[in-house]
């Protein structure tokens, strides 16, 4: 079921098409202008506008203009109804955004195979859109459940590299740089470094480990260097962390 806009000056004609239209289970709103039918749109919203070309007040090349100057409504596709069959007359609507005509008279089943022609279209690229997507949203999440899982692994490791790792996912240094860019907005310097240090301060408030066992098992690879990074990201050395954030009552060291 689509969301349709019938826009037709002659009242016998809009309730025809309405009708149809209402029998193949569309929902319909029927607009006698140009000036009518843009009064509708913030309301009604359709998903497919059938627009007379000659109606009085508004014409239909007017409404379309109208229409699309407003980004809310432009990609709303349109079928002129007219009588008019010169070649520059099907140009001039084409031109202003029109996706097809029906000239009168035109019989029923023509209307309805039109209207759903552009309605399945339309369903068929959303459908597409909503698959791309739930794919490509799938893609991130295993990229980043893969990354955090050996980052977990080899963090600790003093040596580990971003060419290390991305062996490790079975693709270029490039695409996993990109990837990192991409779904967690950080490089891989800044995120094994923010991996490191938030172990750090875990061991720091639940552990009894020296800074030196600190700066080993998280991968600093000497105690200057731990102590430096610490205190450029909080503000404190760890020494200063540990007293000042650590439970009164110490947990075992793990």
């Amino acid at each position: 079921m689509a969301k349709i806009l019938v826009v037709e000056d002659d009242l016998q004609l809009r309730e025809n098409i309405s009708e149809q239209l209402q029998l193949s289970n569309h929902e319909v709103k029927t607009a006698p202008d140009g000036i009518r039918a843009f009064e509708l749109l913030p309301t009604f919203l359709p998903n497919l506008i059938l627009c007379d070309v000659m109606m009085p007040n508004m014409d239909g090349i007017a409404f379309i203009r109208a229409k699309n100057r407003h980004a809310l409504y432009r990609s709303i596709p349109v079928i002129f109804i007219t009588a008019l069959v010169t070649e520059q007359d099907k140009l001039l609507g084409l031109e202003e955004g029109a996706v097809d005509y029906l000239f009168k008279p035109f019989l029923h089943k023509e209307l309805l195979l039109k209207v759903n022609n552009i309605t399945r279209r339309q369903t068929e690229l959303v459908l597409h859109q909503l698959e791309q997507a739930s794919a490509h949203q799938e893609t991130e999440i295993q990229f980043v459940k893969r990354f955090s899982e050996l980052l977990e692994q080899h963090a600790r490791n003093p040596s580990l590299t971003a060419d290390k790792l991305s062996l490790e996912m079975n693709m270029s240094l490039s695409a996993m740089q990109r990837n990192l860019k991409k779904y967690l907005r950080r490089n891989f310097s800044e995120l094994l470094k923010g991996h490191r240090l938030r172990k750090a301060a875990a061991f720091l408030l639940e552990t009894d480990y020296s800074l030196q066992q600190i700066a080993d098992r998280c991968g600093f690879g000497s105690l200057s260097y731990f102590s430096f990074s610490f205190k450029e990201a909080n503000g404190m050395s760890p020494l200063r962390f540990r007293q000042q954030h650590r439970p009164k009552t110490a947990l075992p060291n793990k």
